[in-house]
Formats: C-alpha cells, sequence, structure tokens
C-alpha cells in the first residue's frame, strides 16, 4: 500500500510546510483545518492527485483572527515532491467560504473528507461552539412546554 497524507506522519508534515510555504508569504497565514481526498482517477504511475480543502486565517502576533476563509484546491505527489495544479485558477478565484466563525472550521473541511489536520485554535473554537449549542439545547428543554422544537414556529 502506498503511503498518502492520512497514513503517513512525515508527509502530512511535508504537506502542512508546503502550504505554509506556498501561502504565508509574510508569516501572519494560520492554517484552522485541512481535509484532503484522493482522486484515484487522475492518478498516473508514480504521481497521485489530490484535493485539499483548507480553512485559514490571520495571525497577529499571538492572536488569531475569529474568522477564516476557505478554499479547495488540486495537488500532485510524486514521492516527496508536491506541486500545485492549476495555480492560475487558484490565484484568480475567490475563496469558497469568506468570514465564516472559527467554530465551524472543521465542519466545513469535513464536508470534503475526514480532517487531516486541525490547529489548537479550530479544536478549541469547535468545542466552544458545540457547548454552546449542547446549552442552549438544555437550556430549551428545561424551559419548553412541549416536546416539539418546532411548535414555538409554526403556532402549536
Amino acid at each position: 500500500m502506498d503511503e498518502d497524507f492520512y497514513t503517513s506522519e512525515g508527509l502530512r508534515q511535508h504537506l502542512l510546510e508546503f502550504l505554509r510555504e506556498t501561502f504565508d508569504h509574510d508569516g501572519t497565514l494560520h492554517l484552522l483545518a485541512v481535509a484532503a481526498r484522493r482522486d484515484g482517477a487522475g492518478d498516473k504511475l508514480g504521481e497521485s492527485y489530490w484535493r485539499l480543502r483548507l480553512a485559514l486565517t490571520y495571525r497577529e502576533g499571538d492572536t488569531v483572527n475569529p474568522y477564516w476563509d476557505g478554499t479547495d484546491l488540486d495537488v500532485a505527489l510524486a514521492g516527496n515532491v508536491l506541486r500545485l495544479l492549476d495555480e492560475e485558477t487558484l490565484a484568480n478565484e475567490p475563496p469558497i467560504v469568506e468570514g465564516s466563525p472559527n467554530a465551524l472550521a472543521v465542519n466545513w473541511v469535513s464536508e470534503l473528507a475526514s480532517p487531516l489536520w486541525v490547529s489548537d485554535e479550530a479544536r478549541a473554537a469547535f468545542a466552544d461552539g458545540l457547548e454552546k449549542r449542547e446549552s442552549k439545547e438544555a437550556d430549551w428543554r428545561t424551559n419548553s412546554t412541549t416536546e416539539d422544537p418546532f411548535a414555538d414556529y409554526f403556532g402549536k
């Protein structure tokens, strides 16, 4: 079996470094979460093709921006060599997601595949968001006079 970004810690770290070198020109880029899905249909001898989904934001000193942008990009992997595919489209197109709260970064990259890498900040924001949702649900259950969560919306 060929090693890939999910089975090889070395390749995963190499990919993260590649992304930092490619996109972090001034040292302020901060990756929140990354997912990868292999596109086996395009594989050629010795080279595999991957769709990556990135949630990224910026850092000012020790502070991480609370909102992120997200994009998909395609890369080719041959041994230990990575290269961007269709770099022109990536440079000319806006992000797929713009200005979303950090708590949603993990969910969004997970729509493509299981997260390959998640930053501590994204984990904390996700956990905080989950805790708030669970707290609101518990409050609703405690204070609700009906078992139907949509009763208030439909006038029941």
